[in-house]
């Protein structure tokens, strides 16, 4: 009996052994595999954290070729049409007419509508001192200003032309010094060069746009000379001296040109003034001349602009052969008051005396005109102009002599 109970504990003590390293040996294995699980999984994420980062790289390449164009990485790191705008100038008019009188004979033209002028502006910051700026002009003319030698009609149908406006490059230049290199307007008018104007009239006195009005290509360099009280804005101008394009030039020798306008910051008073000198001629062997004065005062509502130009060419070419100077001058006087930020209103005199070579002796035509204008703004950038100018205007032989009434109703937006 005792060798029975000693066997039966013999075998299970033994059997008790044998499930225990049996239980050993799975844990062992389910350690091992669980390890190995581990591997994988780290495997795995490293995979899965690659893939992120590839695509992520992805990404940031395609966002840059957006903002590219098809062909090839023509505009840098930051891209061909970053920091580029586009906008413009609409100029058009709802109602505009004029009638009066040419050498005694009542005329007038048609009630019409349409529009004058298109701008596009192209403007791009390169970096943080260089920029371009382009500017294109849309034209349509239906030769229905009143001027000497037509009679007072609108053309039946208009003719329309783009030019190159203004297209220049902007250096800003260490202590404050600013450098334009291109196409545009010196700064002999700047209430023309500037286009102050524009959100003022919808027409100028033909004879004085003849006397403001100056397009050439060359280089500006910008500098403003600050004092305590005062300050004196300063523009130099080396130009090509063009006399009938922007884009050519017609002889060696180059136009010079100066404006200032110093400003009294206590009165709101400003000065201005210009002077320049080239030749006209493509021998470079005719003298050009042109001086102008003004002043621009303010006083709260009120702004009164004055302004003198005056221009000589040497030895003109006359149609019978001879030579002989011609001169070009007049004035300008405008007074605006705005009532409300909606609405202003002004008053405009100017007269201009321009020499005239059509003859064997040298003539002038003369023009004055009177303009009461009324000014509602929609926004500061869209203005609908009403305006009625009275003209009178004549030959110095009495060969032309012409009166007129214009009223136009137009409306100006700048985009």
């Amino acid at each position: 009996m005792k060798k029975i109970l000693i066997t039966v504990i013999f075998a299970a003590c033994f059997f008790i052994s044998v499930g225990r390293l049996a239980y050993a040996d799975e844990i062992s294995e389910l350690k091992a595999q669980i390890k190995t699980l581990q591997a994988t999984i780290n495997a795995l994420s490293d995979k899965v954290t690659s893939l992120e980062q590839k695509q992520k790289v992805q990404e940031e390449k395609v966002d840059e070729l957006k903002t590219k164009p098809a062909g090839g990485p023509l505009g840098g790191p930051s891209g061909l049409l970053d920091n580029t705008h586009v906008g413009g100038h609409l100029k058009l008019y709802m109602f505009d007419r004029s009638s009066g009188k040419r050498n005694g004979e009542e005329q007038h033209n048609n009630i019409s509508g349409g529009i004058n002028h298109l701008y596009l502006y192209f403007t791009k910051e390169i970096s943080e001192w260089l920029g371009i700026n382009v500017q294109t002009d849309t034209q349509v003319t239906a030769s229905a200003t009143p001027r000497l030698g037509s009679n007072i009609s609108r053309a039946t149908t208009a003719s329309t032309s783009t030019i190159i406006h203004q297209a220049f490059m902007t250096a800003r230049l260490p202590k404050e010094y600013e450098l334009r290199v291109g196409i545009f307007n010196p700064l002999f008018s700047e209430d023309y060069a500037k286009e102050t104007w524009w959100d003022q009239l919808y027409h100028q006195n033909y004879g004085l746009t003849q006397l403001q009005s100056y397009h050439d290509s060359g280089i500006e360099l910008y500098k403003s000379f600050d004092f305590d009280s005062w300050s004196l804005p300063t523009y130099f101008y080396y130009l090509n001296g063009n006399t009938t394009s922007r884009y050519v030039d017609n002889n060696e020798g180059k136009a010079f040109l100066i404006h200032i306008a110093p400003e009294f910051f206590n009165t709101s008073l400003r000065l201005l003034g210009s002077f320049g000198y080239g030749n006209w001629d493509d021998g470079n062997d005719h003298g050009l001349y042109r001086y102008a004065a003004g002043v621009d005062w303010k006083h709260k509502k009120l702004n009164i602009l004055g302004e003198y130009l005056y221009t000589r060419r040497n030895d003109l070419l006359l149609s019978g052969g001879l030579r002989e100077d011609g001169t070009r001058d007049g004035y300008r006087l405008k007074a605006i008051y705005r009532f409300t930020p909606k609405w202003q209103g002004l008053i405009d005199y100017s007269h201009a005396n321009l020499y005239n070579l059509d003859s064997t002796f040298m003539r002038n035509d003369t023009y004055d005109e009177v303009t009461f204008g009324l000014d509602y703004f929609l926004m500061p950038s869209s203005t609908i102009i009403g305006q009625f100018s009275l003209g009178d205007a004549s030959r110095s032989d009495d060969s032309e002599k012409l009166q007129y009434r214009r009223f136009t109703i137009g409306w100006r937006t700048t985009f």
